[in-house]
């Protein structure tokens, strides 16, 4: 669109020159035949009433300078004689962005037209150089240019995110760690009805077994025998509180003893309660005493071996849960 712009523009300004040319030789043609046909003072008549046109008198010896004002005339469409009108041209050539306006009233329109006097000896020649054609194809008025848009910065808002909730990303479920099972396997040793067990010869068989007093006041079975070691089991006074603290050995009575083993144990679980049980069953026959079981019952052959099927249920269970836990 502007290189058609400029083209016009360059084709307009080629055309008026033209246009120019072709009148200053034509009104040199004219003028040529008037002056030699008619004298002076009959051509100054008739141009007065036949032209449009009025040159001004002047003396042959000075010509008048390009710069000088010229006279202006007012032309009506009742004009007998008219000169050559550009009007067609303009109308054709010209830039719809120089036209503010077109005036089509059928009114009268009156048109104001230079006229120059001209002095035919010192008529300049112009001439149209090809280098100035192109210059003006290659160099645009500036006039006509459209101005480059500025570049503009781009500016990146961030969405605004409004009566919408995030969403939530999913949270693994956090598992506490299950509490290990535990089972706990329990033996007495009682003494004989309406008999006690004494401090002084309890706590030497007990100790004699192996049992050595230690934490919560009881006495503990260690792995070692000299009492060091992971604890086996433990045993504790029947009645309450359970402890077998005391002052004076000879003092303290207590109807019996139990012995207690924790599941899961250190070591081999069935290894541990034979201990347990062996050991139950020496002390209660240096004291003259019962072993009984959980229930408090005499411990007979068929209780021994349902604490035996009560252990290996339970590892059975632990080596399932530590298969599981692997895949």
């Amino acid at each position: 669109m502007q290189e058609l712009r400029i083209v016009l523009i360059v084709v307009g300004v080629l055309a008026i020159a033209g246009l120019l040319i072709h009148g200053l030789w034509t009104n040199k043609r004219e003028q040529s035949g008037k002056f030699s046909d008619k004298p002076l003072s009959k051509l100054a008549n008739e141009s007065s009433t036949e032209s449009d046109v009025v040159i001004p008198k002047s003396s042959p010896q000075e010509a008048p300078a390009l710069e000088d004002d010229f006279d202006v005339v007012k032309v009506t469409k009742k004009s007998s004689k008219k000169e050559p009108s550009f009007s067609s041209f303009d109308d054709d050539i010209g830039d719809p962005l120089l036209d503010n306006h077109h005036d089509n009233s059928n009114e009268d329109v009156e048109t104001i037209r230079p006229s120059v006097a001209v002095n035919t000896d010192e008529l300049p020649t112009i001439t149209i150089s090809s280098d100035a054609y192109s210059k003006h194809e290659e160099e645009p008025s500036s006039a006509f240019i459209a101005k480059e848009p500025q570049a503009v910065e781009s500016v990146e808002l961030e969405p605004e995110l409004t009566g919408v909730e995030p969403e939530s990303t999913p949270v693994a479920a956090v598992t506490e760690p299950e509490e290990p099972e535990l089972e706990v396997l329990v033996l007495h040793v009682k003494a004989l009805p309406n008999q006690i067990f004494v401090g002084s010869d309890l706590f030497v068989s007990m100790e004699q077994n192996g049992l050595h007093f230690g934490p919560m006041d009881i006495y503990h079975r260690h792995a070692d025998m000299s009492g060091t070691g992971k604890v086996l089991f433990s045993v504790a006074n029947m009645l309450k509180p359970g402890t077998l603290s005391h002052d004076d050995p000879t003092t303290f009575t207590t109807e019996g003893i139990s012995f207690f083993m924790t599941l899961p144990s250190f070591g081999d679980p069935e290894q541990n309660f034979k201990i347990m049980l062996h050991t139950a069953q020496m002390i209660a026959d240096d004291l003259g005493g019962h072993v009984l079981d959980d229930k408090r019952s005499l411990m007979t052959r068929d209780r021994i071996d349902a604490f035996k099927r009560q252990i290996q249920n339970f590892v059975q269970r632990q080596k399932q849960k530590e298969i599981s836990n692997i895949v």
